[in-house]
């Protein structure tokens, strides 16, 4: 973050090298347990989003939380801090927009089609202004958050080692195992963002959030995070919830707000829900290149979520559930009238 008086959100600490005792961040019984917590995306970003905030995003390369995204960068946020594994469109749009200035992972780009190109200006050219980059190994992003999620102040590793992830990342110690083997370990310090925005495939009102497919490192970051943000493909009845304990991965006691944002995840693909829009994300990367370029994508695409979705159009949505359900499905909605989507028959 870069008001000084605020902690550190990897190192946990306040300035002298003593990290502070966080306490988790919800109950069973706490004030976030069992209340209505549906809002709509605009006042989710605004209230939980603030300048300056570090932020950790669900999903990779599929269930990415795009359209919160575009929306951290309509709102204009700036001095963001990201926290993250391997990062791809919504990371380089935000970078592009200004909106962040530090990020610490393992990997971003745009996966299958290019480069990340605005984070490459970012780093290299300053432009719209310098990206601070701390590097990580991918199973080392991993443990920011299982530390975070467990509140404890690190954890050791052997990846990292003999590498020089540790001299470019002063988070990153490497020390000899206090135990006596002799060997060398990585110390992977906690993160615990301010805010982690997770888009899965269905909540309830009270915050029950399920997911299909890789889960990636959503469990913990809603573990390790001050406050959670769901964003779902569909807000389901409690019902429906319970008839698939096993797929509820964050409990409602984590979360402070859930916003039903259809398509949230486009142009990724959502698991039983919609393939991925390569064609889109192709024109990205393409447009991306330049910083003209980009700009101009912005100001087409960077709108309020139900214009971004009229622009795209009904036809190609339906296109890529088609293409979606020809590989994968989800058990049925219940407790909802006949003709919903999903509805049990």
């Amino acid at each position: 973050m870069n008001n000084l008086d605020h902690e550190d959100p990897v190192r946990g600490d306040m300035g002298d090298g003593v990290r502070q005792a966080t306490p988790p961040s919800g109950t069973v019984a706490g004030a976030r347990s069992r209340r209505d917590k549906t809002t709509d995306l605009e006042t989710a970003i605004d209230e939980y989003v603030a300048d300056g905030a570090s932020v950790a995003f669900g999903g990779m390369g599929g269930r990415d939380p795009e359209a919160a995204a575009r929306e951290i960068v309509r709102q204009e946020k700036t001095g963001l801090t990201v926290l993250d594994d391997a990062r791809t469109t919504l990371f380089d749009i935000m970078v592009g927009a200004g909106c962040v200035d530090r990020y610490t992972g393992s990997w971003v780009g745009t996966s299958l089609i290019s480069q990340g190109f605005n984070v490459r200006r970012a780093v290299e050219e300053a432009v719209p202004h310098h990206l601070e980059m701390r590097d990580l190994s991918n199973f080392g992003s991993s443990l920011l958050f299982l530390a975070g999620a467990m509140d404890v102040p690190f954890v050791p590793t052997r990846s990292m080692v003999g590498t020089d992830i540790p001299k470019h990342n002063p988070d990153v110690e490497v020390v000899e195992d206090p135990l006596g083997s002799g060997d060398d370990l990585a110390l992977v310090p906690a993160a615990q963002p301010d805010v982690a925005i997770i888009h899965v495939q269905r909540a309830d009102p009270l915050g029950n959030a399920q997911i299909w497919g890789n889960v990636v490192n959503d469990h913990l970051k809603a573990r390790a995070a001050d406050h959670v943000v769901i964003t779902c493909e569909e807000v389901v009845p409690t019902e429906t919830i319970r008839r698939h304990p096993e797929a509820t991965r964050i409990p409602c006691y984590a979360v402070d707000a859930v916003v039903e944002v259809p398509f949230g995840s486009h142009p990724w693909h959502c698991y039983g829900y919609y393939y991925a829009d390569l064609p889109f994300y192709r024109e990205y990367g393409l447009k991306s290149q330049e910083r003209e370029g980009f700009l101009e994508w912005a100001d087409e695409w960077i709108l309020p979520h139900d214009e971004y979705l009229a622009k795209l159009g009904a036809d190609r949505l339906a296109t890529l559930e088609e293409m979606e359900g020809e590989l994968n499905d989800v058990p049925p909605v219940v407790g909802r009238g006949e003709g919903e989507r999903g509805a049990a028959e």
